[in-house]
């Protein structure tokens, strides 16, 4: 465990410093980093730093096998894993994979959180984006499946602060009592929002400062100072999302989106329903991280 030294604001820094700690990525991604800048190296040698990890290594081969990634035949190694993705890919798969191993099973309990929804309403945000992002006239210089990480983990920080945050489960009790926004109230009790935390979670697993931009303002997409169309397009996934996966995001819902939303993030307001049905289709097929 780590404590976080990098949020824009200083004093952010000093009351997330205060309350909570960050998991700390694990060593072999740096590992891997190194063996895969190495001209030289092979699929084995990437292979070899990443079955250190079973944990990791298992949801790796979880992802690979799952049916977005369409293979013929099942992959049982991760040498195989490897040779078929190629480095690039599997950077980003490994870093999916350690996302889930360090954060799926964490055994967090609260009367008004249920971590089932948690994750379901997580791995959707991923998939919205991955899908919203490749129909996006501004966003089409993200990989998609930085678009995907991006919002997997853009309510990670709900996590850490249930993790180690006492103070946290007072604002999920107010926001609920209440019936007013829990980043709203985050502010008043804590000084900072869990997307803070997730920003700060970002920046320390050196993910890029366009998706720690994203996580950070995907509550509240107007006040990003740099009005990033990344930040507008992860708060759409987040909306299309609602608070209950299991049920599909009514028409209705869809023209709540504001013009100018839809604008900054590149998105033509006549696709949502179509994509939202891809959203849908895809969210079926991935694999759930337990």
């Amino acid at each position: 465990m780590i404590s976080v030294h990098r949020v824009n604001t200083p004093s952010i820094v000093d009351l997330i410093d205060q309350t909570c700690e960050l998991p700390a990525p694990p060593a072999m991604l740096h590992e891997l980093d190194v063996v895969m800048a190495n001209p030289e190296s092979a699929a084995e040698d990437a292979a070899a730093v990443i079955v250190s990890q079973p944990s990791i290594a298992a949801n790796i081969l979880r992802i690979v096998n799952s049916p977005y990634y369409g293979l013929q035949v099942r992959v049982s190694s991760v040498d195989l894993a490897v040779s078929i993705l190629g480095f690039h890919m599997t950077k980003k798969v490994t870093l999916q994979a350690a996302m889930f191993s360090t954060f799926a099973k964490k055994g967090v309990e609260h009367q008004h959180f249920d971590a089932t929804a948690f994750w379901r309403h997580s791995v959707y945000v991923g998939v919205a984006a991955r899908v919203l992002g490749q129909a996006s006239s501004r966003c089409a210089g993200f990989h998609p499946e930085d678009l995907y990480v991006c919002g997997l983990v853009h309510d990670i920080g709900k996590l850490v602060l249930l993790d180690s945050s006492p103070d946290f489960e007072k604002t999920i009790t107010i926001s609920m009592d209440e019936q007013r926004p829990l980043h709203t109230v985050e502010s008043e009790v804590l000084g900072f929002t869990h997307a803070d935390v997730s920003a700060a979670l970002a920046r320390e697993w050196s993910l890029p400062d366009d998706v720690c931009n994203a996580l950070r303002h995907h509550e509240t997409p107007e006040a990003d100072p740099s009005s990033a169309p990344l930040t507008s397009l992860l708060c759409i996934a987040d909306r299309l999302a609602g608070d209950a996966v299991a049920q599909r995001v009514p028409a209705a819902r869809l023209t709540e989106l504001a013009t100018t939303l839809l604008e900054a993030a590149g998105i033509v307001a006549s696709q949502l329903g179509e994509l939202t049905e891809q959203a849908d289709a895809d969210f079926e097929t991935t694999c759930l991280p337990w």
